[in-house]
């Protein structure tokens, strides 16, 4: 079965933590990450999310080696903050696919805006509502990221 690594992104008090116990069985959470496991699609989804806390923030790169997506976890009722723009920053870097889940869709329905090139994809960590399509949009970048890696090395 394809193992997948991906790292999940956001702001203390986005809903990451609270989407993986939907998500994933046997979470583990340390004060400076949270971990779960998942078998969407036949592929085994390893999912890894740093702590928002500043003083953790070198997990980030840690945690980032060797992965295959990221999801950037925004709160919906704050919009994207400078500080989801350096996770964005931070992910495009890393040169990985990713989407964007606005969260806390039951507190405010309004659109994310500010950038286009990314799926924003509603989700309610609170009630799980949206997190299986997230992922599986995310696995079919992924897997259209990968396909495009093969054809670009073929034809160097």
């Amino acid at each position: 079965m394809e193992i997948k690594k991906i790292l999940m992104l956001g702001n203390s008090g986005a809903g990451k933590k609270t989407a993986l116990k939907h998500v994933c069985k046997n979470l583990k959470k340390t004060d400076s990450a949270s971990y779960g496991k998942t078998i969407i699609n036949n592929k085994k989804l390893q999912i890894f999310s740093p702590t928002g806390a500043d003083k953790f923030k070198f997990m980030r790169n840690v945690l980032s080696k060797n992965m295959d997506g990221a999801i950037i976890f925004i709160d919906n009722t704050q919009g994207i903050t400078n500080t989801c723009i350096r996770m964005i920053n931070f992910v495009e870097e890393k040169n990985v696919p990713y989407v964007i889940f606005a969260n806390k869709q039951d507190l405010n329905n309004e659109p994310l805006k500010n950038h286009p090139n990314v799926p924003i994809l509603p989700t309610e960590a609170i009630s799980g509502k949206g997190l299986l399509h997230g992922l599986n949009t995310l696995l079919e970048i992924m897997e259209s990221y990968k396909e495009k890696r093969k054809i670009e090395v073929i034809y160097c």
